[in-house]
């Protein structure tokens, strides 16, 4: 069948089922828990992808300040990780440093997109065993798209002499996780990362 001719279908076919509609969501201030997963996630393989080895048995403070994203504290926690793995001597005071490392986030966000077909409440699937929900206009096909994006970068500069001592690329990553529902059941999923394989559940009503 041509891809016009699908359409033709389909659109024979909203009268009797309901209608298709697309939702952007841009960005949100409250993070559900796929999505801290998939932004705390992409911003591991970001802090995995720098080299700190340059600055490895030199004494090190890290400042945060433009580390200003929502979860900024895993951030944190993460870069401090990788460069202590590295053989870098992490201080708490400044004054004691040889070298202080600045960050920097310049992304650190999702965008979703939900591609709905719905069917009104007048209407009823019969036998077929189709979970859907109790109440409201119910989403008989349903696609459900996650990309997450995380950017930044990194320089140090020599406690002393103020020159630069070191500096990393700027590092993006980017994540994606991408739902297909029939119903309320999660039919397919496909993701950058494998926490994100089993949550969250695929089975919305239990």
């Amino acid at each position: 069948m041509t891809r016009l001719a699908s359409l033709a279908t389909l659109a024979l076919a909203m009268p009797l089922c309901g209608c298709v509609s697309v939702t952007t969501k841009i960005t949100g201030s409250t993070r559900a828990g796929a999505e801290q997963l998939l932004l705390t996630g992409t911003a591991d393989r970001a802090i995995a992808a720098i080299d700190f080895q340059p600055l490895a048995g030199r004494k090190v403070f890290l400042v945060t300040e433009k580390v200003s994203a929502t979860d900024s504290e895993w951030l944190v926690f993460g870069l401090k990780r990788a460069m202590a793995r590295q053989g870098l001597l992490l201080v708490d005071d400044k004054k004691e440093a040889e070298v202080v490392v600045e960050a920097a986030v310049g992304a650190y966000g999702t965008e979703d997109v939900d591609h709905r077909l719905s069917l009104p409440n007048s209407f009823s699937t019969g036998i077929i065993p189709i979970p859907m929900a109790s109440t409201g206009t119910s989403a008989l096909i349903r696609r459900s798209k996650q990309d997450s994006v995380v950017k930044l970068a990194l320089f140090g500069y020599d406690a002393a002499t103020r020159q630069l001592a070191w500096e990393s690329d700027t590092v993006m990553e980017v994540g994606h996780l991408d739902r297909r529902f029939l119903g309320t059941r999660n039919i397919t999923r496909r993701t950058s990362l494998p926490e994100l394989e089993t949550y969250p559940p695929r089975d919305l009503l239990r």
